[in-house]
């Protein structure tokens, strides 16, 4: 008897343990700006993931309260900017930010425009760019703290 209820409270501890109960948390953009930090590629073959400083560029959004957007690129020391203006949307129970640039197209990381670009909230604090569904690298950037 002693052995079954041991056997049970070794079950339940290790069903418990292995759930899932982390509450999913989903970034929003509130009333002041962000600033979001690219933090990792990933390329369409396996091992081709970079982060920080191995990456072949540095780059980051800063999403002002009033719906606008600048983006920075640093690569090999020469930085561009682009900007622009985003909103925020919902397809198929998927929020995204879908930025229009008006100035800084060469930064678009888009399979279908040179104007458009979507960022997609990943569980946690990530925004993911949609730029792998035509072999452009996955780009991760995550919410800086304040």
């Amino acid at each position: 008897m002693k052995t079954r209820v041991l056997h049970w409270v070794l079950v339940t501890f290790l069903f418990v343990s292995c759930s899932n109960t982390e509450e999913e948390n989903i970034p929003t953009l509130d009333a002041n700006s962000q600033k979001w930090e690219l933090v990792k590629m990933t390329g369409s073959f396996a091992g081709s993931e970079t982060t920080g400083a191995d990456m072949e560029w540095q780059e980051y959004y800063i999403f002002n309260s009033d719906a606008t957007f600048i983006k920075s690129r640093n690569w090999d020391g020469e930085v561009k900017e682009a900007s622009g203006s985003y909103t925020t949307e919902t397809l198929n129970e998927q929020k995204y930010l879908e930025l229009t640039y008006s100035k800084g197209e060469g930064l678009v990381a888009s399979c279908t425009s040179n104007k458009k670009e979507q960022l997609y909230f990943v569980k946690g604090d990530i925004l993911r760019g949609s730029w792998a569904a035509c072999d452009g690298p996955v780009l991760e950037y995550k919410q800086l703290k304040k």
